[in-house]
C-alpha cells in the first residue's frame, strides 16, 4: 500500500492557509503520533478501520485517496505456464 497522507496534508494546508505536519493530524484527529507516523511512512502493516475513518473525515476524503495500491507483481496461474 502507498499512502497519500503527505499530498492529503498538503491540499488541506492549502485549502485551510495553514501549516500541517504530522503532530497536526495526530492532535485534531486523537490518532496517536505513532500510528499517524506509521501510516505516511508506510511502516504500518494493519490499517484499523477506525483509524481510516477518522483519517478519512479528517482529510474529506475516500479510502482509496488515502490509500493506493502499490505495484503487486502477477501471481502465477495454477497448473498455468
Amino acid at each position: 500500500m502507498r499512502s497519500n497522507m503527505y499530498l492529503l496534508m498538503g491540499r488541506k494546508a492549502q485549502r485551510e492557509n495553514r501549516r500541517i505536519t504530522l503532530r497536526t493530524v495526530a492532535d485534531e484527529t486523537n490518532i496517536s503520533y505513532y500510528t499517524v507516523n506509521a501510516i505516511a511512512t508506510e511502516r504500518i502493516r494493519e490499517y484499523p478501520k477506525d483509524v481510516l475513518a477518522e483519517l478519512c473525515t479528517y482529510f474529506q476524503c475516500g479510502v482509496g485517496d488515502l490509500l493506493t495500491l502499490a505495484d503487486v507483481p502477477d501471481l502465477p496461474v495454477e497448473g498455468g505456464k
